[in-house]
């Protein structure tokens, strides 16, 4: 299961979906996708402060201000969360 937790301005993301085998597994690669789109977007707009990538872990910690790039990702994660409760789980 993955587990995300948030605070202000980080959210970090532990564990594996376990939804499919690697490599194969979509859960998964829609909350990689929504974090590198994230990451992405905050270095884009010089407010990243912070990205750890390791298999299994990931954690963004964002400028101060960056509300609505953060909302986007928990959105997307609450909606992961509620279709596949047994993958991922918003805290």
């Amino acid at each position: 299961m993955i587990q995300v937790v948030w605070t202000r301005d980080r959210v970090t993301l532990q564990g594996h979906a376990e939804n499919a085998p690697r490599g194969e597994d979509t859960v998964c690669a829609a909350v990689s996708a929504l974090v590198f789109a994230l990451a992405g977007a905050l270095e884009e707009s010089g407010a990243l402060r912070e990205l750890v990538l390791r298999p299994g872990y990931a954690m963004v910690w964002a400028q101060e201000g960056c509300e609505a790039q953060l909302s986007v990702l928990r959105c997307g994660l609450a909606q992961l969360a509620g279709k596949y409760p047994q993958c991922v789980k918003v805290e």
